[in-house]
C-alpha cells in the first residue's frame, strides 16, 4: 500500500483512478472525421524508416501537430487509466465492443479514469511530440482510418 500511496503522489492523481463500470455503460457515438485538426504525417502499417532505412510496421496514425492543439475523442467511451511516458500522457478510451483508442502524447487532461466520454469531448492538448491515434481490438492492433470516416 505504501508503494502505490508513493507512485499517486509521484505519477499524479489521474494514473492511479480505479476504473469503474464497463464501456458498455457509456454512449459511443461517432464526433468529427479527426482528434485533431493537423494533417496525417504517417499511416497505420509499415513504413520506412528514416535512420535505419528498413521498414517497420506502425500501430498507429501519426499526426503533424503543434504543442497546444486540442484534442477530442473520435468516439464516446470509458476512460481507462491514463499511461505517462517521457513525453506526455496516453489517454485510452474502451469502446462498447471491447476495442480501445488511444490517444497521445498529451501535455495536459481534461478526463479522468472511469468516467464515460462522449464523441467530441476534449481530452486535452498535444505536446511538441507527433500526437498519435491507435486503435486495438482483441490484442491486435488495426488501422483506426474507417474510424475516422475512411480517412485516407
Amino acid at each position: 500500500m505504501r508503494s502505490a500511496s508513493l507512485l499517486a503522489a509521484v505519477l499524479g492523481p489521474l494514473l492511479l483512478q480505479p476504473v469503474a463500470g464497463h464501456a458498455a455503460d457509456c454512449p459511443e457515438g461517432v464526433a468529427r472525421p479527426l482528434p485533431v485538426k493537423a494533417p496525417i504525417e504517417h499511416r497505420f502499417g509499415h513504413r520506412l524508416h528514416p535512420v535505419i532505412g528498413m521498414a517497420v510496421f506502425q500501430p498507429n496514425m501519426v499526426f503533424r501537430t503543434l504543442s497546444g492543439q486540442a484534442v477530442v475523442t473520435v468516439r464516446g467511451g470509458r476512460v481507462e487509466p491514463v499511461e505517462a511516458a517521457r513525453i506526455g500522457r496516453f489517454v485510452r478510451i474502451r469502446q462498447r465492443d471491447g476495442s480501445e483508442l488511444r490517444y497521445g502524447p498529451l501535455s495536459q487532461l481534461r478526463v479522468r479514469a472511469g468516467r464515460c466520454v462522449a464523441a467530441g469531448a476534449r481530452l486535452g492538448w498535444t505536446t511538441s511530440s507527433p500526437f498519435t491515434l491507435a486503435l486495438r481490438r482483441n490484442g491486435e492492433w488495426i488501422d483506426p482510418a474507417p474510424l475516422l470516416g475512411g480517412v485516407r
